[in-house]
């Protein structure tokens, strides 16, 4: 009954990295790219810079659900499961480097209002940067939890075997 469990938890959470690292980014630069405001302006997203996006978007949501399916399919303190958590950080890390690197942080908005052009820039390179930081600080974990796993095998299998 524990592999059944540990294999329908790890095809949920694999479903919801799906959801969020590829559908909702997906439509939401969908809706970006054809969103026009009447008579202010529209947002402006090259053809070639949206390719790019989903691109990295996809690519890289793929193999974080994959990660994530082995990670959480796992059972709990174990060696493969601290590996493909560890490997699901680094690959997050990854995708939101792709998010800098594509022009998804870079919001350019061209308006016109009573007959005076104009533009609005949004740089998010900065909240990317920050959320870097914070998965550097989860990698030293990971790292941590892989390290104290391995020391502790023999203690872990002990206390599973008891349960």
């Amino acid at each position: 009954m524990g592999a059944t469990k540990n294999m329908v938890r790890g095809t949920i959470y694999t479903s919801v990295y799906v959801v969020t690292t590829i559908i909702l980014p997906f439509l939401l630069f969908n809706w970006v790219r054809n969103l026009q405001i009447p008579l202010v302006g529209e947002i402006t997203l090259t053809q070639e810079n949206y390719e790019n996006i989903i691109f990295w978007i996809v690519a890289f949501g793929l193999i974080i659900s994959g990660c994530a399916f082995f990670s959480y399919s796992s059972p709990k303190q174990s060696i493969r499961r601290t590996v493909f958590a560890l490997i699901q950080v680094i690959v997050n890390c990854l995708y939101l480097w792709s998010y800098k690197f594509s022009g998804a942080t870079e919001i350019l908005f061209n308006f016109n209002i009573s007959g005076y052009p104009g533009f609005l820039s949004l740089n998010l390179q900065t909240m990317v940067l920050v959320y870097m930081g914070v998965y550097f600080l989860t990698i030293v974990l990971k790292i941590y939890d892989l390290v104290d796993f391995s020391i502790n095998r023999k203690k872990i299998r002990e206390n599973r075997m008891k349960a």
